[in-house]
């Protein structure tokens, strides 16, 4: 089986990970996938390559949302990430990151299944950078069975281009 190179980057609920990854990913061209900022008080999604931003949560007459505790997620919106994700696995280089990988993932929603995809051994070069709540974190490797691959925790420090 062909070991994927995967980092985490894991920390408490609204510890920086988001924040971290953004000034990590500033002015490098070979990093692609989705960001979840936090913008006026709500969560967005950021297309990494682009810089576009959308909502993440559900607008209250939006028929299709996905609840997960207290949230309403858009469906439109988690369908638009996953198509930004899936155009990236075009690439034949760089970083792939996912922000992040969570409840309604481990509940088979979200980026559950573009994640599993990603994960088959056919699949683009890229490197994997997984952000995942700390009080997560085991369950998401076992679900996903990321032992099986190359994990290393993600170290984005400034200057620190190396993370595997």
């Amino acid at each position: 089986m062909l070991k994927k190179d995967i980092a985490i980057l894991s920390g408490p609920i609204r510890s920086g990970k988001s924040s971290t990854l953004l000034k990590w990913c500033k002015g490098k061209t070979d990093v692609y996938g989705i960001l979840t900022p936090i913008e006026n008080g709500k969560r967005v999604f950021m297309d990494i390559s682009t810089g576009e931003k959308f909502p993440m949560e559900a607008e209250e007459n939006e028929p299709l949302k996905i609840k997960i505790g207290n949230h309403n997620f858009s469906l439109m919106a988690f369908s638009k990430a996953v198509q930004i994700i899936t155009n990236a696995l075009r690439q034949s280089r760089g970083w792939l990151v996912i922000d992040e990988i969570g409840p309604l993932e481990l509940s088979g929603k979200g980026f559950d299944e573009i994640l599993r995809e990603i994960l088959e051994p056919e699949k683009a070069p890229l490197k994997l950078i997984l952000v995942v709540r700390d009080n997560l974190l085991d369950q998401v490797i076992q679900h996903y069975h990321l032992h099986d691959h190359n994990l290393a925790d993600a170290n984005l420090s400034e200057g620190n281009d190396a993370l595997l």
